[in-house]
């Protein structure tokens, strides 16, 4: 694909929930059991549930993990729904993986030093390791290419102060 549009494979209606969903906390429904974090999010319903929840292990859904105390899920899963390219990737346990919204960062942040490039994401200006890259996080991509949506949708999405 060349260009960096969103390209949404899918109905994306789950998107913005996904990305306003704040993960694992304790299932409710299973408060008995150990590993009851909602860690896994359905793509069918909308919303949240843990690996105990069966009542939709027949839909569509995706594993978030946590990449240095932030929300991230596999490259490879997010890939089938959304188009990923140019958003910065991370490898995790030997699978890449994106974070769903953008990393905190500080205010007088500068680029690593390890940086060959000094490229930010074009959203919220942060730093950005990997060229061609253009984004941080799905969030970014999203409010970037869908004007309809503003980064104040997002929990997490701090934008630099100018």
């Amino acid at each position: 694909m060349v260009g960096c549009e969103l390209y949404l494979k899918d109905k994306t209606d789950w998107l913005i929930p996904l990305l306003q969903t704040e993960f694992f906390g304790p299932c409710a429904d299973h408060q008995d059991l150990r590993k009851n974090e909602k860690n896994v999010f359905c793509i069918d319903c909308n919303l949240e549930f843990c690996r105990h929840c069966k009542v939709h292990s027949q839909h569509l859904s995706l594993q978030i993990c946590k990449y240095v105390y932030q929300d991230v899920v596999r490259l490879q899963d997010m890939q089938k729904h959304i188009d990923c390219s140019r958003i910065q990737t991370y490898k995790i346990n030997g699978e890449k993986a994106v974070h769903l919204n953008p990393r905190p960062q500080a205010k007088d942040a500068k680029p690593s030093t390890k940086s060959k490039t000094g490229a930010a994401c074009e959203a919220c200006g942060r730093y950005l390791q990997d060229p061609p890259n253009r984004f941080c996080s799905i969030a970014c991509k999203v409010c970037k290419f869908n004007p309809i949506f503003s980064p104040l949708e997002f929990p997490h999405f701090l934008l630099p102060e100018s």
